[in-house]
């Protein structure tokens, strides 16, 4: 029988995080889902879940760190957690000019790595206080098209040669780096895994918000596309592992895979930390 655990998952509203959420309460694990629209996710999560009432849902804005320092305390309120998925993603291809947070972070940096790095910070006193703690981050497959690529720690929010593919991998490269680091830091009961995810079978209702033209050219992918169901029992699996992996940088398959070049350099690694705790605030860790 498996064990029941407590399980934060970010981005729980849609896609993988919706599945997963489902799967997880399914399961009898209790859910906290950090969603940026609390109603319309906890209609979207009751509407999949059969065991609905296994899941909360707290109001968090990864791009606002007043929202995760909110979402923070009410994690804590609930007085245990056993394991933190960093689900959440913004990957909006219409964004053709950098947006930036009211304290001047630019978006999809802000919300895809630093958010999920602060949300880790603050919740590892809770995680470190439980038995087998697992930290989930998700990163893309679409990280092998660009090995030479490397986090602008000079000036990561810069705006020049700004595209939303750009700033997204950029942001995806940190979390696998952020995984590596964190793996070293932790003891041998906490689980770091970071998830290496293919490409994605779209939901019909997202497929048919797309213009017909970028239907016409994604059918092909989306018809081999990995099932959100699948991907959301890899992320299941690594959360709720009675035994913490050697392997860090996951498949879909919970095969072992070669980390981006960038993340197995060490000093590269290192002045990322150093980077996001400064942006972050220096927020405390556990570990």
């Amino acid at each position: 029988m498996t064990t029941s655990r407590t399980i934060a998952i970010t981005g729980a509203n849609s896609g993988i995080g919706l599945r997963a959420t489902a799967q997880l309460a399914a399961a009898g694990h209790t859910v906290l889902a950090l969603c940026r629209d609390q109603e319309r996710s906890s209609a979207a999560i009751s509407a999949a879940t059969d065991n609905a009432t296994n899941v909360r849902v707290i109001q968090t804005d990864l791009s606002s760190p007043a929202s995760i320092r909110s979402a923070v305390a009410e994690v804590k309120a609930h007085g245990t957690l056993d394991s933190l998925i960093n689900n959440a993603a913004i990957f909006d291809l219409s964004q053709k000019t950098a947006a930036f947070t009211a304290e001047g972070n630019e978006l999809f940096w802000a919300t895809n790595h630093l958010g999920p790095f602060e949300l880790t910070a603050r919740l590892s006193s809770l995680l470190a206080a439980a038995a087998q703690p697992r930290i989930v981050f998700i990163a893309s497959k679409g990280l092998i098209t660009m090995p030479w690529l490397q986090i602008r720690c000079d000036q990561p929010n810069s705006a020049t040669g700004y595209s939303p593919t750009k700033a997204y991998y950029h942001s995806k490269l940190a979390q696998v780096m952020t995984a590596v680091s964190l793996a070293e830091r932790v003891p041998s009961n906490v689980g770091v895994s970071c998830i290496r995810v293919p490409a994605v079978k779209l939901d019909s209702a997202r497929l048919a918000a797309q213009p017909a033209l970028m239907r016409a050219l994604y059918a092909p992918k989306n018809a081999a596309a990995a099932t959100p169901e699948s991907l959301a029992a890899t992320y299941v699996r690594a959360a709720t592992s009675a035994e913490a992996r050697d392997a860090v940088y996951i498949d879909e398959n919970d095969r072992a895979v070669a980390a981006p070049r960038t993340a197995r350099d060490s000093a590269a690694r290192d002045r990322l930390w150093a980077l996001s705790e400064h942006a972050t605030g220096d927020v405390e860790w556990a570990w």
